[in-house]
């Protein structure tokens, strides 16, 4: 699969729940609402790379694997 920030090839990790766990070699490991995966078919969102890899760095040196859900999603792109 690929990463839903980069475009880069990347692992989907298996999860219960309604998200997609990916671990991406570029961007960390993180998660992304069914929610959030809808929003951006439905309205062609991309995130904006950079900010959404500052954001996920942050969150992934507090030591928790990010969510990025519907409402986060809208801040990154």
């Amino acid at each position: 699969m690929d990463c839903f920030i980069c475009g880069t090839e990347s692992r989907e990790v298996p999860s219960t729940g309604d998200f997609k766990q990916v671990a991406c070699s570029e961007c960390g490991e993180y998660r992304l609402s069914g929610t959030a995966i809808a929003l951006f078919k439905e309205h062609n969102w991309k995130f904006d790379v950079d900010l959404t890899r500052r954001w996920l760095t942050t969150q992934q040196l507090l030591g928790t694997i990010p969510l990025i859900d519907s409402s986060r999603a809208a801040s990154l792109i």
